[in-house]
């Protein structure tokens, strides 16, 4: 769907008879559910780190994703997936950062190093932009890759649970090295856990689905407290906020003293040196916390100066930590040889201004195009649709965040929430574009809330062409 594209009359029974579309007639055809499945299976796997984990229990490497992943694009590709993905802007603007990224290569301070960075974000992280931009064609699917999400979100949540060791106060995953660390596992889970609440909101939800998805959202909350990150902490601030601002007036009171009562909680059972992490975040003394502050800001100060040093191409892609640590040694100094935990910075200071211009227009056009989807599934009376599109945009605010203190640039979360953007946008088009709103609002004020309000009613039918 084409983001300038007019949209299609709100009252389909005057626009004429509605031909079956290429789409419609691909939807029931056997190879596009098999391909369907093979896609999904290749995001749950990434998402859970399932292969990892089965790696770490058996010293074997099953190569799922090999298995999978071409399967699934090779389908993807035969079933028009590029033209949907495509159909998205922000799907171009990610188009633009990946070629900026190869341009940079040949500039690179180490050109065999950047070209293997840059080979493997090709093969096995971009191509999720396609793998999720191309794969709903119904709000069915959609439903699907959302039961995905929450499904992998289950299996990281059960794998801190197996898994887990304490490290100065900090929970950390000896199974895993994706997620292993504490801010890392902190940031998946602030992904995942928008895509289980989706499933406990709205009309027609079961007290024990309600029951379920609650326990799986605290359980995820208590994990990211014991990550003991405190830009995860940011980034729940963050979320907590989207809430507030799209919440009716009683659910923000609820908001509020749920978010009291999780405070006192943590202050009262989360452990010592947890607390005290997290307590220098407000001004308290943590001699490990400190150090890593000190550390950070040379990092951003470091990658900042390199992209006004190297603004067109950066250093290389992948190569702030050898190139800072060399030029520090050069220098006669000692060098931290860290990447710039910032994700922003990581890709101006490697790829150059342009890179970072296609990166960050890639991820507003994500959101532009969800908020617009959400606004009209508000609008016309779809809470369905809103409150998947309200999910997604509360997952990019929480795990963006964080990224603003990690260096995961060139992970494949962010195309495939790129991608997800796109094939959402489709999805709902279609559903919007099929029929008059199956329900409306009785209450104008409807639009500001994030469930759906407790009355509806059917639309009056419009009128007919005069006779």
């Amino acid at each position: 769907m084409n983001q300038g594209k007019a949209e299609a009359p709100s009252n389909p029974a005057l626009a004429g008879p509605v031909l079956p579309s290429a789409e419609d007639l691909w939807e029931n055809e056997a190879i596009r559910r098999i391909s369907f499945r093979f896609c999904l299976a290749a995001l749950f796997l990434r998402l859970s780190v399932l292969p990892e984990l089965i790696y770490y229990v058996t010293q074997h490497n099953t190569y799922l994703l090999y298995l999978v992943g071409p399967l699934a694009m090779l389908t993807t590709l035969l079933r028009g997936g590029i033209q949907r993905t495509f159909s998205a802007r922000a799907a171009y603007y990610w188009l633009g950062f990946v070629v900026w990224m190869i341009l940079a290569t040949p500039f690179s301070s180490w050109r065999g190093g950047s070209a293997a960075s840059v080979f493997s974000y090709l093969r096995v992280d971009v191509i999720f932009l396609i793998l999720v931009g191309g794969l709903a064609l119904n709000w069915s699917d959609v439903r699907s890759i959302y039961r995905t999400i929450a499904a992998a979100a289950l299996v990281n949540l059960l794998t801190t649970k197996l898994f887990e060791r304490m490290d100065a106060g900090r929970m950390t995953l000896i199974s895993t090295g994706t997620i292993g660390n504490s801010n890392d596992l902190a940031a998946q889970l602030l992904l995942v856990l928008p895509f289980v609440m989706y499933f406990g909101m709205g009309r027609g939800r079961s007290i024990v689905t309600r029951l379920v998805v609650l326990c799986l959202l605290l359980w995820g909350l208590w994990v990211i407290l014991e990550t003991a990150s405190r830009g995860a902490l940011i980034s729940l601030a963050v979320v907590f906020l989207c809430l507030l601002i799209r919440g009716s007036l009683p659910q923000k009171a609820v908001l509020v003293f749920f978010a009291v009562v999780a405070a006192l909680l943590a202050l009262t059972v989360l452990p010592f040196e947890t607390r005290d992490r997290l307590g220098s975040l407000f001004g308290g003394k943590n001699k490990e916390a400190a150090e890593s502050e000190a550390s950070r800001r040379y990092l951003f100060q470091t990658s900042v100066k390199y992209t006004f040093e190297h603004p067109i191409f950066g250093v290389g892609p992948g190569q702030f930590s050898n190139f800072e640590g060399r030029s520090s040694a050069e220098q006669g100094q000692h060098g931290n040889w860290h990447a710039t935990h910032c994700f922003l910075t990581q890709v101006s200071s490697e790829c150059g201004l342009p890179a970072l211009f296609f990166f960050v227009a890639g991820l507003g056009s994500a959101l532009l195009l969800v908020g617009r989807t959400y606004r009209r599934a508000k609008r016309e009376g779809y809470p369905d649709v809103a409150n998947a599109c309200f999910c997604y945009v509360l997952a990019m605010a929480g795990h963006l965040t964080a990224l603003l203190f990690l260096a995961q640039a060139y992970t494949f979360e962010l195309p495939a929430m790129v991608g997800l953007a796109a094939t959402l946008a489709i999805a709902a088009e279609r559903t919007m574009r099929a029929g008059p709103a199956p329900l409306a609002a009785d209450n104008p004020s409807a639009g500001r809330t994030w469930l759906p309000p407790a009355h509806f009613r059917r639309p009056r039918p419009s009128p007919g062409p005069a006779s």
